[in-house]
């Protein structure tokens, strides 16, 4: 061997050294793990919905295929376990009613746990998948928008058609001889909005890092024995504010999903905002060689071995390049008062069109109008076009949450004809609607129409119906008229008032005392809180959920000036174990309230 080529050997031997000491080196403390001893963190979903008719999908998600059960040979481990079955029957049905052949389950974590930038760890065991079987882990952006502007990171998936395998097997395991099966390969993706991914094909404008018809870039991993299925496997997505990586470890050794970390730039903003976590065992549909939702001719029917079982053992969140946020439950509480379209009523937090929300006109049935603004230098003016009918609304780019303000009210200046009847509401993160009517040449919620501005404040008992949750609004303001009335009208001042500071965490510690940060936390089952007064106080230290619900009274009573400390055992009033979860505790003084955060982890 010649000197030239020993000293590149060497060099390239240091680099990679090098490397994987960096990389390790990247990896930081553990903030965030979802062992499956429970699934309090997670929301179950049922149905066929969107992703029948985008995906195609052959399923049926219903909540007895999602169980919590012991991993087999790992003794005081557990697992989620989501099942795929072949059955029918009453209710099993697709969106327009059509019977469905199978059932599986899907669950995701919107509004209980949101992530935001780390190394994020799985550890997965997929079944004999055969034809027909998708697998997968991931996340979705917490985003208000419709996919794929929210974006999409799939951490693994498996089940690709036979032209996707062939057309990457020349690396990263494969042969290059075009026989690999569904069982013996698998990917990951991330998924964007991009102007120049839109085509007559491809409308949406979803662009995907897996699409790769060049094979330049794509690398997914391959195991011809003994395969990738009945097996544990470790997956990775390392992600900060500049990069994802996606990796695999199959018997101690990792291995790129790609050819290099996709850069995140202006174009695909979507992955420098949280994502919640998503995970299911999908049938048949456009990944796959099976046949689509409504077209049995579109591919080879299912042939999986029913029933099958997808196991998860862990889902962690390590901080990655000193980046990494978890929160756990929905958005932080608002309070007090919060602008959704205002500039001079003072308040406390808000949100701003054009730079953390959006004025939307529904179905191009308004144009821009002329009437000027009620306060300041922006208003809102429109034109009614003559649809028959019209609608618009101010969206917060990010979920919202205005759960203090449930007897409060929503507020707004309109300058609107008397003769017009339209409606106020809001819509939250999961589709729910409630509007409130104001009928034509009615004083309603105040509002008195006498052909120049007017207010109106609507009580948010009475806005948010039975069924908008306050934690997860998306349209934190709706108009909407169905009669088909011509008009010009404006609107102005729009703001959310009378919230409460309830379970709000407070920055700056109140005069007269200080209430601590819990230790340990997260804690299991036990953690000690504290708290000084700076004189003889009656005081009550109290547990409440994220709902606000007081769980217990830890403590009351007169405590002499100087340093406490209680402890908490994880329990409610009844001395009953509460779930894993997001918890506040708050201390009652004559000089104040004081509240904090404290994350169970069991």
């Amino acid at each position: 061997m010649n000197m030239l080529r020993t000293y590149q050997i060497i060099t390239l031997i240091t680099t990679l050294l090098l490397l994987t000491c960096s990389l390790s080196a990247q990896v930081g403390e553990l903030i965030w793990q979802e062992d499956f001893n429970d699934l309090e963190s997670w929301i179950i979903e049922t149905g066929n919905g969107s992703w029948g008719w985008g995906n195609g999908e052959l399923q049926f998600y219903q909540a007895e295929n999602v169980s919590v059960v012991p991993i087999a040979g790992e003794p005081g481990n557990n697992a989620l376990r989501i099942t795929a079955r072949q059955e029918g029957g009453a209710g099993i049905v697709d969106q327009w009613g059509n019977p469905l052949q199978y059932t599986s389950g899907r669950l995701n974590t919107k509004s209980k746990v949101s992530i935001k930038y780390g190394m994020i760890e799985t550890r997965v065991q997929v079944p004999n998948i055969n034809l027909g079987g998708w697998p997968a882990v991931w996340m979705l952006g917490t985003a208000n928008y419709a996919w794929p502007r929210k974006g999409e990171i799939d951490i693994m998936e498996m089940g690709f058609n036979q032209a996707f395998r062939n057309l990457h097997d020349e690396h990263n395991g494969g042969n290059g001889n075009n026989n690999s099966t569904v069982n013996q390969m698998v990917g990951a993706n991330a998924i964007f909005y991009s102007d120049a991914a839109v085509t007559p094909e491809n409308p949406s404008g979803a662009a995907s890092l897996a699409w790769d018809p060049d094979d330049v870039y794509c690398r997914p991993y391959y195991n011809y024995d003994p395969g990738l299925t009945e097996r544990f496997l470790i997956y990775r997505v390392y992600w900060d504010a500049e990069s994802l990586r996606f990796t695999v470890t199959d018997n101690g050794v990792e291995y790129d999903l790609f050819a290099e970390p996709f850069t995140i730039d202006e174009e695909s903003a979507e992955f420098q905002e949280p994502f919640h976590l998503v995970a299911n065992l999908a049938i048949g549909g456009a990944l796959t060689d099976s046949y689509n939702l409504g077209d049995p001719g579109s591919g080879q029917p299912v042939n999986l071995p029913f029933p099958a079982n997808m196991y998860i053992d862990y889902i962690k969140v390590m901080k990655w390049n000193n980046q990494g946020e978890v929160q756990v439950g929905p958005p932080p509480f608002e309070e007090i008062s919060f602008g959704v379209f205002t500039d001079e009523t003072p308040v406390n937090s808000g949100i701003e069109p054009g730079l953390d929300a959006h004025i939307y006109v529904w179905e191009n049935t308004l144009s821009p109008g002329s009437i000027p603004p009620y306060e300041g230098e922006n208003g809102i003016s429109w034109i009614t076009n003559g649809i028959g009918w019209f609608g618009a609304g101010i969206m917060s780019i990010q979920p919202v949450n205005l759960f203090n303000f449930a007897d409060g009210h929503l507020k707004f200046m309109i300058k609107i004809p008397a003769h017009i009847t339209f409606k106020i509401g809001i819509i939250d993160a999961w589709g729910n609607q409630n509007y409130v009517s104001f009928p034509a040449g009615q004083t309603t919620h105040g509002l008195v129409r006498n052909g120049d501005w007017g207010q109106a404040a609507i009580p948010v008992s009475v806005l948010r119906g039975l069924y908008i949750d306050l934690r997860m609004l998306s349209y934190e303001f709706v108009i909407l008229e169905e009669n088909g009335a011509q008009c010009e009208f404006g609107l102005d001042d729009i703001y959310w008032d009378g919230g409460t500071t309830g379970i709000v965490h407070q920055t700056m510690p109140p005069a007269g005392f200080e209430l601590k940060a819990n230790y340990p936390n997260p804690f299991n089952p036990h953690t000690t809180i504290s708290f000084s007064l700076k004189e003889a106080s009656e005081i009550s230290l109290e547990i409440y959920n994220l709902y606000g619900q007081r769980i217990k009274v830890l403590s009351s009573g007169s405590f002499a000036a100087g340093d406490h400390s209680v402890n908490w055992n994880g329990t409610d009033s009844g001395n009953r174990p509460v779930a894993s979860g997001l918890y506040f505790y708050r201390l009652h003084t004559p000089h104040g309230v004081a509240t904090k955060k404290c994350i169970l982890l069991k």
